[in-house]
């Protein structure tokens, strides 16, 4: 069953890498639901820590570059 889900999962990301963009996420959301509503698998708890830090890192990245756009 490993296998299975494997497999399912990889052929998710590949669709979603063709596709791009948003579909790569939307299309990650489909195999979690897949994973999750038909073969019962629980999904884990969301990385909290790592969504503030890349949270972090856009906002001081904006803020640097309307400081740079003011400056110009």
């Amino acid at each position: 069953m490993f296998y299975v889900h494997m497999l399912l999962l990889l052929a998710v990301i590949f669709v979603g890498i063709r596709y791009g963009g948003i579909a790569f996420g939307l299309l990650g959301g489909l195999g979690v639901s897949i994973l999750s509503f038909f073969f019962g698998i629980a999904p884990g708890q969301p990385p909290i820590g790592v969504m503030l830090i890349i949270l972090a890192v856009v906002a001081a990245s904006a803020t640097l570059e309307a400081q740079v756009a003011l400056n110009s």
